[in-house]
């Protein structure tokens, strides 16, 4: 027999606790019991076969005695976000392995929002968040293992990968995989004297069919916007959820905005840094019997909110914190989400609302920083535990305050914010939204907005009209039957948004839809209509001409049609052909099973 001598009896019978000092107590299910009498369920003789299969792969002996430690890796070599979670997992499993654990790597689907952007495969896009959390369980439960770390990468993955901690309450951390680096403008690029980065690429493609840049140029912002490997670079989505999840307290503190990779392309010694001491935390967490929801609590996730909007953060957010909170059993609704945040300031001056990307910010220390600012000020909870086994007020007790630090541009102090608190994402409701949709202003002051509906079935065909030159100045641009169970899959807008902002129209025209948008869209944008238009909703009854209401000071999201008018039109209501056709599996199944945009679009 391989390996050293069995110590452990097929008999059973020996005298172990219920946890062994190294943390191993669910995956003795799989290993084998040596508690259990032999005609126990999961007892040590039961389980030979399992152990058979484990020592085909390289176990020994003792290895049976060692916790199992899953390493969930959202994996893809196709996309820059997610590309280098590969390297990063072998350091976490061999960091895991010499300190007495055994590693489970388990990898799952992961999707590109900004390869899938503007095209119909971008419908897998939120899909995948739910199916990340889906598949980590099935690879940690159907080993029965005894705690997870998870890497976050591109947008989905981030949320993804904590609504499962959540979902099972069981030791876990997450570690971003970090933001790229901007890319570096030349005097050859006229569109934008800042960092590029994805946003700026959907933009010039409104500027090029606006005549406003040339071929050239929109082909040299298309070569250099993204220079390397990690997630998009600014405050979008990924960037968003990283900062969140670490003001959740699930995250090492300062891992958000470290880095992924040099300017030569390489994986930074500090994200390295990061998977090694991640692993030793987890490690501390077991030894501690601290699970995930001793730490994902109402206070922690109202401390995430109000990082989201001190950063100007993105409305995806509002979907995925609402999603966490589910999985963590915390009640929370959309209306209490925009009620946090309504008061909170704009601090950050990060793209795409500022000239500042993450690698600026975490020159500053990242998000302590900001949490740092929003505590002095009284604005998150200080005693909520986090995986470093201190609370947020320990873990910032070390950190510089604002006033220590020399003068910058990249955080302002919430006395003197880059913009006044409500100046952010707004959660509105009206006749044209009766649960609710989101407001994204970004720090502009805005009141209100009113004008025509020009409406659009499909995504594709109102871009068609932006790139045409047939959307005018001062009207609303409806796009509908694109939300979770329309489209299905609720794919971001980006494109239609960015198209009008870099058409000069970013000013002049609303947009609404029953879909989402990109963390890099700005300009008026109200998506998440619910209910959406597929279900029913009054988005669906909308027609050209009607005049909409966009009352930001009111949070109203209203259309001037009377209650019998749009009883009538829902009365000879024909869905369009769109839902109609037969689905492919995956898709046909989120169909019916997808909730609304108002609760986070979750899937049970």
């Amino acid at each position: 027999m391989a390996g050293k001598k069995p110590t452990i009896a097929y008999d059973g019978g020996l005298d172990l606790p219920a946890e062994t000092p190294s943390g191993k107590a669910s995956s003795f299910q799989v290993t084998g019991d040596p508690r259990k009498v032999p005609s126990a369920p999961g007892s040590y003789l039961k389980m030979t076969t399992s152990r058979a299969n484990f020592r085909a792969v390289g176990w020994q002996d003792d290895d049976f005695e060692k916790p199992m430690i899953t390493i969930g890796v959202p994996y893809s070599n196709t996309m820059p976000c997610n590309n280098r979670f590969r390297e990063l997992a072998d350091v976490i499993a061999e960091e895991v392995e010499k300190n007495g654990g055994k590693a489970h790597i388990a990898m799952t689907p992961v999707i590109s929002d900004g390869i899938t952007n503007g095209s119909k495969p971008m419908r897998y896009s939120l899909i995948s968040r739910d199916y990340i959390a889906d598949c980590l369980e099935i690879m940690h439960e159907g080993y029965a293992a005894d705690a997870m770390i998870t890497l976050g990468g591109c947008d989905k993955s981030v949320p993804g990968v904590v609504q499962v901690l959540a979902r099972m309450d069981i030791p876990g951390i997450s570690l971003f995989g970090g933001p790229a680096l901007p890319g570096k403008c030349t005097d050859k690029i006229t569109l934008t004297d800042r960092g590029l980065d994805p946003g700026k690429v959907m933009e010039a493609i409104g500027a090029y069919s606006a005549g406003l840049i040339d071929v050239e140029e929109l082909y040299r912002i298309e070569c250099t916007a993204l220079p390397g490997s990690g997630t998009c670079s600014a405050m979008f989505t990924a960037c968003t959820m990283a900062s969140a999840v670490e003001a959740l307290g699930i995250a090492l503190p300062g891992t958000a905005s470290h880095p992924a990779v040099t300017e030569a392309n390489q994986v930074t010694e500090q994200k390295v840094d990061d998977c090694r001491a991640s692993v030793q935390a987890l490690l501390a967490m077991i030894k501690a019997k601290q699970k995930a929801r001793s730490i994902i609590t109402r206070k922690s996730i109202e401390n995430a909110i109000t990082v989201i909007y001190a950063l100007g953060g993105s409305t995806n957010a509002v979907l995925h914190i609402l999603a966490i909170a589910r999985e963590a059993e915390v009640p929370l609704t959309i209306h209490e989400f925009g009620d946090i945040g309504a008061k909170v300031p704009l601090i950050g001056n990060l793209s795409p609302h500022g000239p500042f990307h993450m690698a600026d910010l975490d020159t500053l220390g990242g998000v302590q920083a900001v949490m740092k600012e929003l505590f002095e000020a009284g604005m998150i909870h200080g005693d909520c535990m986090t995986v470093t086994g201190m609370t947020v007020a320990e873990n910032l007790a070390g950190i510089p305050s604002l006033s220590e630090r020399p003068a910058q541009e990249i955080l302002y102090p919430v006395a003197k914010p880059v913009s006044p608190a409500g100046n952010h994402l707004l959660v509105l409701s009206g006749n044209m939204a009766p649960e609710s949709a989101v407001l994204k202003l970004s720090g502009k002051v805005y009141d209100k907005f009113v004008g025509p509906a020009v409406c659009f079935d499909d995504e594709d065909l109102a871009f068609e009209a932006i790139v045409d030159g047939k959307v005018k100045k001062g009207c609303v641009l409806v796009i509908r039957y694109e939300g979770p169970k329309g489209a299905p899959g609720m794919p971001e807008m980006l494109s239609p948004g960015a198209a009008l902002v870099g058409a000069g129209l970013g000013k002049d025209v609303a947009l609404v839809t029953d879909g989402r948008f990109s963390g890099a869209s700005h300009g008026i944008m109200i998506g998440h209509v619910s209910p959406e238009a597929a279900a029913g909703g009054p988005i669906a009854f909308v027609q050209d001409g009607d005049v909409v209401t966009i009352d930001a000071r009111n949070k109203l999201l209203s259309v001037d049609v009377t209650d019998e008018v749009m009883a009538a039109r829902k009365a000879n209501w024909t869905p369009p052909q769109k839902l109609q056709g037969k689905l492919g599996a995956v898709l046909g199944k989120y169909a019916k099973v997808v909730n609304s945009a108002h609760v986070g679009a979750t899937t049970y």
